[in-house]
């Protein structure tokens, strides 16, 4: 358990981490889909010119340049300080949901993580089985560490994308939407709430095309990525899923 003494430390430890592996996410967002390397240096997307260690620092970097590139002026994309913030507050949260630094350093992985699949399904309709692999990995040894880990919960959320995809050859989802739903299930620590995460991720779906649709920013042929609904459900139950199912089923979980 945390030190109530040092408690501010670790926080402000998981803050600053956070910061550098959101800044370490906007490089995979960028190369992973496009399979470029991610070593090398920074550079500007509309210059090309290479960026100095001031110019990516996180959130600060942005700041000082007030959002425009120091080599030719283009705007920065907004994109980058809000992963380097959501991924400072992830990390962060982390440490509110589980109350042990090692468990919350895993958890912080696994929620930098659903926040780069999330962004990267958006953009590509597809989930790198480089960040699902590793999503997988965290999520069984957070599962093992916890203690709650347990095989029905992987199971029934697998089968669930593995069946989609049989019947479409692919068409619907992924090899990255079977290990996310895989992970999430270990992640979740059984199977009710599994079956509340899925069932609350279409629920948040179906309320966003719907907006898509009323407001006609899509129609009925367009794709939604699914992966951002999942992981924001996921999140949710990780928050909130005891309390609401205890609400719906009269007891606790």
């Amino acid at each position: 358990m945390f030190a109530s003494s040092d408690i501010g430390w670790i926080r402000a430890i998981f803050l600053v981490a956070g910061l550098v592996f959101g800044s370490f996410g906007n490089v995979l967002i960028a190369r992973i889909p496009k399979g470029k390397s991610i070593g090398g240096r920074s550079a500007c997307p509309r210059c090309k010119e290479v960026l100095a260690p001031w110019e990516i620092v996180p959130l600060i970097s942005f700041l000082i340049l007030r959002g425009r590139c120091a080599h030719c002026g283009k705007r920065i994309s907004a994109q980058y300080p809000i992963i380097e913030g959501a991924t400072a507050f992830l990390f962060v949260l982390a440490t509110f949901i589980v109350g042990e630094p090692v468990s919350a350093g895993i958890l912080a992985l696994v929620l930098w993580l659903l926040l780069l699949i999330a962004v990267v399904d958006e953009k590509t309709q597809m989930i790198p089985d480089v960040f699902s692999i590793p999503l997988v990995v965290l999520c069984i040894a957070e599962a093992i560490f916890m203690d709650t880990i347990e095989p029905v919960g992987p199971l029934l959320l697998g089968l669930f994308f593995a069946i989609q995809w049989l019947i479409s050859r692919g068409k619907w989802v992924g090899s990255g939407d079977i290990l996310l739903g895989i992970a999430l299930g270990f992640l979740l620590g059984g199977w009710i709430r599994a079956v509340f995460c899925l069932a609350l991720a279409y629920i948040i779906g179906g309320v966003v095309a719907s907006f898509l649709l009323l407001s006609s920013r899509a129609d009925r042929k367009s794709h939604v990525a699914f992966a951002p609904f999942l992981a924001a459900s996921a999140l949710l139950t990780l928050l909130y899923g005891d309390a609401l199912l205890g609400s719906f089923l009269g007891s606790g979980i």
